[in-house]
């Protein structure tokens, strides 16, 4: 009785995962991310405790985002900043670069607190690349992307 119990707890947990499977939304830390220019490695900082990085120079930050299908996709991102002018834009391509969907640079907002944002839609074509294009400045901080892959 009990062992049929436990498997069937199993196979309800299963299912469940299976069920949830490409659908799942997924979250990104910024610590995933990278400078764009290798001179630029310093001006990142990751707090450990929470995965975020912070900036201390102008400089590029990208962060890539595993996708499972093609299709349209929204990214949201959480962010804050110490002074006005870093931004940050969804980007995706085909492979080859060729055939690119970009939304508008949405300006980081000074502020005490981490503040999410949803940008529009990007089209990522099959074998595509998708990935958040930032301008950091002394003082931005990124959290965390979240996006349904």
């Amino acid at each position: 009785m009990k062992r049929a119990l436990v498997y069937s707890v199993c196979a309800a947990g299963l299912l469940s995962m299976a069920l949830a499977g490409a659908a799942s939304a997924r979250s990104v830390s910024a610590a995933e991310g990278k400078h764009r220019v290798g001179s630029q490695a310093s001006c990142f900082e990751t707090d450990f405790g929470t995965s975020a990085i912070t900036s201390s120079c102008f400089a590029d930050y990208d962060v890539p985002l595993t996708t499972d299908t093609a299709g349209s996709k929204n990214l949201t991102y959480t962010r804050r900043a110490t002074t006005a002018g870093a931004q940050c834009r969804a980007v995706a391509s085909n492979r080859f670069a060729t055939a690119i969907s970009v939304t508008a640079f949405n300006p980081i907002p000074v502020s005490a607190t981490y503040v999410s944002f949803t940008f529009a839609a990007v089209n990522v074509p099959p074998q595509g690349v998708f990935f958040a294009d930032c301008i950091t400045n002394p003082g931005t901080n990124l959290l965390e992307f979240d996006y349904v892959p």
